[in-house]
């Protein structure tokens, strides 16, 4: 709002100059905008057809009778200088306003001081990144809160963001001991722009005993999106337990777990990196203000899983058919391809295709091809593949492996005729004999109306095979040996069943005679019970008489 105000009051001191006067101006003549951003720009005149020149992309931003403003977006260009235009009579330079376009420190940070002791001299080094205009920055640098150096770069003439170094010697003294360094940075834009401030973390300065370098074990290459084990550790240092670790790898800092056993410290970590190339790997350990730092190069490649397919969506025999092997516009020219099969390498190339072209034949149906994507990483190489089973459509055929063309059988056996074919889709088999179908791969009894001449028929989508069978039915012979011991075995059933009926017989007669005659006895017993006891009842009667 203040600023569309100001273009207001532009527009009226214009308005109340002379109409003879011609002017063309600009306001403001040296604003100041972040990279990226927008800025609005006032053209006054008191001729016609005011405008501005600029590279820059450019909304209407308002007007008035002798004035235009411009919204000047996405600023993008380190000094951009666009100019006040209009249709005047007398010859009127064109203004230009001069932009400065600023970018805040992006990082402020010192330098691992490598090896501090007191009496030894040490270098002090604070350093700022992505920063612009240079030439408007100030690096100070303070020890306990108090200014030790302070620099300004005024003879940094280039616009665009850089960074700046600020180095500083000093000695180590006992004095110093638990004191704290940190680094200032100030983009002072002033009166036309901002201050901005940013400032290290700081650190505290202390002696410590550190008596070697740190080790790092990593692995010399790694591929894209994966992670990889890193392990870094030091030995002979005191305090182990106030050892820090801080590992930066492809642009950022990584977690670290530690663990500390006597005076050795090591710390583990997973990275992984998105970016292809070279990247450093940077395992710092500091004690205090004293650091030691190892590094090793990293190889990322990018080994994408490559694609195997063929121009035809559905393969015939006796077709050409082209097999491509692809990868994808990510791949690196230095990746080496082939295309085998489990016989032979068939084709060679480099990323991003390698193809072979053959005639599909049957016996390639069910075929495996290998699509291979090796990259050669310090001498050792990596690889990913990816394979395609070949489906190759072929009419029916039979042979005689598949449907013989003589079967003989023996009457009264149990046969099974078996009749296939070969073909992709699976061909359909159909034997008749004359107008009579035939039953195939069914078990069933041989008779002598078998025998004869059948027609088998194959067919599938993409052809037929037909095959006549003869059918040879011999005749059975009378088996005495299979007659006459199914004979004996009957007699000597019908021997055993008369010994035991005989057995039977004479064992069940001689009981039953014997229960007869006891049953005899029994009845004389009582009848001649009977004779006494009538007997002495008529003497009894006499005597009463």
């Amino acid at each position: 709002m203040p600023r569309f105000l100001a273009f207001l009051l532009l527009g009226s001191v214009a308005a109340s100059v002379t109409e003879k006067e011609e002017f063309i101006s600009v306001w403001p003549e040296k604003p100041v905008v972040e990279f990226g951003g927008s800025v609005v720009i006032n053209c006054s005149s008191n001729c016609d057809g005011i405008g501005i020149e600029s590279n820059l992309d450019q909304v209407p931003a308002g007007n008035g009778r002798t004035w235009k403003a411009f919204n000047l977006t996405s600023v993008e260009e380190w000094a951009p200088t666009p100019s006040c235009y209009a249709q005047c009579t007398s010859n009127i330079k064109p203004p230009r306003a001069v932009i400065t376009v600023y970018r805040a420190p992006e990082h402020v940070a010192m330098d691992p001081v490598p090896e501090m002791e007191v009496g030894k001299a040490y270098t002090w080094s604070c350093r700022v990144s992505n920063v612009a205009p240079i030439r408007n920055l100030t690096i100070t640098l303070l020890k306990a809160g108090e200014k030790v150096l302070a620099k300004t770069f005024e003879s940094h003439a280039e616009a665009k963001a850089g960074d700046a170094v600020l180095r500083h010697n000093v000695i180590a003294e006992q004095a110093d001991r638990g004191k704290e360094l940190t680094c200032h940075a100030a983009l002072d834009l002033r009166p036309d722009g901002p201050l901005l401030e940013k400032t290290s973390s700081s650190e505290a300065l202390a002696a410590v005993v550190f008596s070697s370098d740190p080790h790092l074990e990593a692995p010399l290459s790694m591929e894209t999106n994966t992670t990889m084990a890193v392990h870094c550790h030091v030995s002979g240092v005191f305090p182990a337990e106030e050892a820090q670790f801080d590992l930066q790898f492809a642009g950022k800092s990584w977690n670290l777990s530690t663990s500390v056993s006597g005076s050795s410290v090591s710390a583990q970590a997973l990275v992984s990196s998105s970016s292809t190339g070279e990247h450093t790997l940077l395992c710092t350990v500091s004690l205090g203000r004293v650091s030691r730092r190892v590094e090793k190069t990293v190889n990322v490649y990018s080994l994408p899983r490559p694609s195997l397919e063929t121009d035809l969506p559905r393969v015939l025999a006796n077709e050409s058919v082209l097999l491509t092997c692809r990868c994808s516009k990510t791949c690196s020219s230095s990746i080496k391809m082939q295309i085998s099969d489990s016989k032979q390498i068939l084709a060679t190339g480099h990323a991003p295709t390698v193809q072979f072209r053959m005639t599909a034949r049957q016996d390639h149906d069910g075929r495996e091809y290998v699509c291979h994507a090796t990259l050669n990483i310090h001498g050792q190489l990596v690889e990913k593949k990816t394979s395609l089973r070949l489906t190759v459509y072929y009419g029916a055929w039979m042979d005689n492996l598949s449907c013989p063309d003589t079967l003989t059988w023996r009457e009264n056996s149990d046969e099974t005729f078996n009749c296939s074919a070969w073909g992709n889709p699976l061909p359909t088999v159909e034997c008749r004999r004359g107008d009579k179908p035939f039953r195939i791969g069914v078990q069933q009894r041989i008779y002598r109306e078998h025998h004869g001449l059948y027609k088998c028929t194959a067919t599938n989508k993409y052809g037929f095979d037909v095959r006549t069978v003869t059918v040879h039915v011999e005749p059975a012979h009378l088996n005495i040996l299979a007659i006459a011991i199914p004979t004996v075995l009957a007699l000597a059933v019908l021997g055993a069943l008369a010994a035991y009926y005989m057995y039977y017989r004479k064992h069940k007669i001689r009981k039953y005679r014997l229960k007869q005659q006891q049953q005899r006895r029994r009845q004389q017993q009582l009848q001649q019970r009977a004779a006494e006891e009538k007997c002495l009842n008529g003497n009894a009667q006499a005597e009463n008489v």
